[in-house]
């Protein structure tokens, strides 16, 4: 009963988040999709936040819907950030295995980070625990804008971190020490409960076969948490199957999900030998279906191995991988994303917050065309392909029936230098407006009234 009513309870309180949503018709000069297909004077209706119909300009608009005409502009899905640890007021605690911490408590709304990537057209976030961790915790999707977290939330369930490269100041040796001993531990913890509650369960029978007047058992109205079986996964030991999820504490708890297969996880694998020894932790436990692989440019010599996975990729930081030849000693740089690309490997860009251009997702995927990847695999590394991570593929993303109505206001091309937002829509409700930016007013005017 307990998970029921907290379910509920979560339902009510992120009620606002998701009922709230406007209805209206909107035209542009373009309309452009995710996978940068364009319809000119493109129509799109959006009901209850939600996308009613698509079409031309002759696509009919109900009449309650208010039109909102935008004749030179190119209306466009918005961008997608797939994982950051930016908007919290800190990445991480000073714990190294914390699958008990969620982000929903370290989340800051009126950070100027939400309001930057608004400012930039980044429509939806993953937030997730930093990589000074081992296991971090609980990561969710949020939207930019709003004052509370029930009002950012798009989606409570993102995933869970998990930390293979090692954090600043640990050697890959001692992080990965960390990792087997918490999994270690908590083996011997489990059998040695499910000892403990097969001897409980053996002189409750004594006692019951001996007693005159045995009390009827009573419904103590916690069912469902104290029914056993929560344990899922590895071999039978003694008691097992009396365990339940109300005999364990908080961070047990989050690695039994772990174990069971019930969290995707979210693996920080930095370097190619980090991807090597990730695929071997995941095979071993049986894991490999959910994970999501967070690397930097360095993890490109790996992607043979990623694609072996088949596991989708997030590209954390800078695009160009660079080194040294051993030999000559000249400069050597790889773009990281064309040889994900040419193995086949689905991968995701991030923003680098801090560096100018970089900052944008849209830099990251102009870069890519620049640098000879097809426009639409640009695109879906900033729309559909974050989307499709988090599992919110049907809501988020693309332009679709169906699918939430979010799109952002372009006075050009989306991936052009020279463009710029004019306006950011929200599940039919507008978020932002270029025209009301007071603090971009001022910095345009170049003085603080």
């Amino acid at each position: 009963m307990r998970n029921a009513t907290l379910l509920l309870a979560s339902v009510l309180l992120s009620a606002p988040a998701f009922a709230q949503g406007g209805s209206i018709a909107v035209r542009g000069g373009k309309i452009m999709k995710a996978d940068g297909s364009v319809t000119d004077g493109g129509t799109m209706v959006i009901e209850n936040g939600r996308i009613s119909s698509l079409g031309d300009a002759d696509l009919e608009i109900p009449f309650d819907v208010i039109l909102h005409e935008y004749p030179d502009a190119v209306i466009f899905p918005g961008f997608f950030e797939a994982h950051s640890s930016s908007g919290m007021d800190r990445p991480n605690e000073n714990v190294a295995v914390a699958p008990f911490l969620n982000v929903k408590d370290s989340i800051d709304p009126v950070s100027f980070y939400f309001e930057d990537e608004l400012r930039g057209g980044t429509v939806a976030i993953g937030i997730m625990p930093g990589n000074a961790t081992v296991i971090g915790g609980r990561g969710r999707v949020v939207t930019p804008t709003g004052m509370t977290i029930e009002q950012m939330t798009l989606d409570v369930d993102m995933g869970m971190k998990v930390a293979i490269g090692p954090q600043s100041g640990w050697s890959r040796s001692t992080q990965l020490a960390e990792l087997r001993e918490t999994f270690s531990n908590l083996d011997r913890d489990l059998r040695k409960l499910g000892a403990q509650l097969e001897e409980d369960g053996k002189q409750e029978e004594d006692l019951a076969s001996v007693a005159d007047d045995a009390d009827e058992e009573t419904e103590d109205g916690d069912a469902w948490d104290s029914a056993g079986g929560f344990l899922r996964f590895g071999e039978d030991f003694p008691g097992k199957a009396l365990i339940s999820e109300e005999d364990l504490d908080d961070g047990q708890r989050g690695l039994v999900n772990i174990l069971n297969g019930d969290e995707r996880l979210w693996l920080w694998a930095p370097t190619a030998s980090d991807v090597v020894t990730t695929q071997t932790w995941l095979t071993t436990h049986d894991l490999l279906d959910n994970a999501v692989l967070v690397v930097d440019s360095s993890a490109w010599k790996a992607s043979a191995q990623l694609a072996e996975m088949g596991r989708p990729v997030v590209l954390s930081g800078d695009l160009w991988h660079i080194e040294r030849d051993p030999v000559t000693y000249k400069e050597v740089r790889t773009f990281a994303p064309a040889k994900f690309a040419e193995a086949g490997v689905t991968f995701a860009l991030s923003s680098v917050e801090g560096r100018m251009g970089p900052d944008r997702l849209s830099y990251q995927a102009a870069m890519c065309v620049r640098e000879g990847l097809s426009r639409e695999v640009a695109l879906a590394s900033v729309t559909t392909n974050p989307a499709m991570f988090w599992g919110l593929e049907n809501d988020l993303g693309d332009f679709k029936e169906g699918a939430d109505g979010t799109f952002v206001v372009f006075n050009g091309d989306p991936l052009a230098a020279s463009s710029h937002v004019l306006e950011v829509w929200v599940r039919g409700v507008k978020r932002y407006d270029r025209s009301e930016d007071a603090r971009l007013k001022r910095l345009e005017e170049g003085r603080i009234k």
